[in-house]
């Protein structure tokens, strides 16, 4: 910012009666120059930044925070809301990024009355969608956590099988003895406090345990479905995250973002899909079954691509990656070097 000073010698008559009067063609242009010298004094000498909206999944919000507290290149707004808010916002005109921790499917078309083949099972699109064409970004990784509460000593490591029997519909487990192959286990029923069918949470952690999830052939539904009460569903992960504290028979799951800011107040659980059992952290997750990729939908069509890409290219650089680590999530560079450098070269 600049400050200008400017100083008038304006000559004046003195009529008879004693009274000043003012060159009128002079006081014209002195009011001009003080119009002009307060619009530039309001100007820093830089262009106005852009305004860029981002939304979406409730695990990428704590990334995307960071990120748009620390990039100078535009204004982000931050708002979670969970994976099918920020696609449908992106859909919809509403965000220039729409954050996902799941893949983009057939159904976040239909939902805009669009066209589900036009989405690719990789979750990239094939085809417009109101006028939109959403771009996939791998941005970070997370690893996805089972929790139970802190006095809980047996189930500190659960099967694919159990887990299957304990979140789904078929066949469910009411009490904890229930589970097979569950030694120690107590009497008493199980209650879940998990993320809400909104989240990509939700979506990657079913899609995990059960056969040909999101498909005709599924072979069972969630327990939320089952509406026996026993699935407690929220798109806050503070409530989930408080009401597990709170429970002693309690069993959830959330990113291990979150998990890890509450490590002293949750149990967290290893996880076995076969091949041995392997407790979720950021070191192991070249191993743990549930380690996933995080998402930005971008819409290659949009006017404003320059400033959207230039978002994106700090993300995925050398600092913006390094926010990974110090916020909980796993840099895309251990996990695919190659994917880094194709999304950076596609960027440039």
């Amino acid at each position: 910012m600049f400050t200008i000073q400017i100083h008038f010698n304006i000559p004046c008559d003195v009529e008879a009666n004693g009274e000043i009067r003012m060159n009128r063609t002079l006081l014209t242009n002195m009011m001009i120059v003080l119009l002009l010298s307060a619009s530039l004094a309001g100007c820093t000498g830089d262009d106005e930044k852009e305004s860029l909206i981002q939304t979406g999944s409730s695990t990428v919000l704590p990334l995307a925070v960071a990120w748009a507290e620390e990039y100078e290149g535009a204004d982000v707004s931050v708002s979670g809301g969970g994976s099918s808010h920020g696609i449908n916002a992106l859909l919809n005109g509403e965000a220039d990024l729409g954050d996902a921790s799941r893949l983009m499917k057939g159904k976040d078309y239909t939902k805009v009355n669009c066209d589900e083949s036009g989405v690719r099972s990789d979750g990239t699109a094939s085809e417009e969608c109101m006028g939109v064409m959403p771009t996939k970004w791998v941005v970070a990784f997370d690893v996805l956590a089972v929790i139970t509460h802190p006095s809980n000593d047996f189930a500190s490591t659960l099967t694919y099988d159990q887990l299957y029997s304990i979140f789904t519909d078929d066949n469910p487990a009411v009490y904890w003895d229930d589970v097979a192959g569950l030694e120690g286990a107590p009497h008493e029923e199980i209650q879940i406090y998990a993320p809400d069918e909104a989240s990509g949470t939700f979506d990657y952690f079913f899609e995990e345990i059960i056969e040909d999830w999101g498909d005709e052939t599924q072979v069972a539904g969630t327990r939320l479905e089952s509406g026996d009460g026993v699935y407690h569903p929220s798109a806050d992960d503070n409530v989930i995250m408080t009401a597990i504290q709170s429970n002693e028979y309690a069993i959830g799951f959330l990113g291990f973002a979150y998990v890890r800011e509450n490590a002293d107040k949750v149990n967290t659980v290893s996880i076995d899909d076969g091949s041995g059992a392997v407790e979720p952290s950021l070191e192991t997750v070249a191993d743990y079954p549930m380690a996933r990729p995080l998402h930005i939908y971008t819409d290659a069509n949009a006017a404003n691509s320059d400033a959207v890409n230039g978002y994106l290219s700090f993300a995925l650089s050398d600092e913006g990656q390094a926010v990974c680590d110090e916020v909980g999530y796993v840099k895309v560079e251990l996990v695919d070097a190659n994917l880094l450098s194709l999304q950076r070269a596609a960027l440039a």
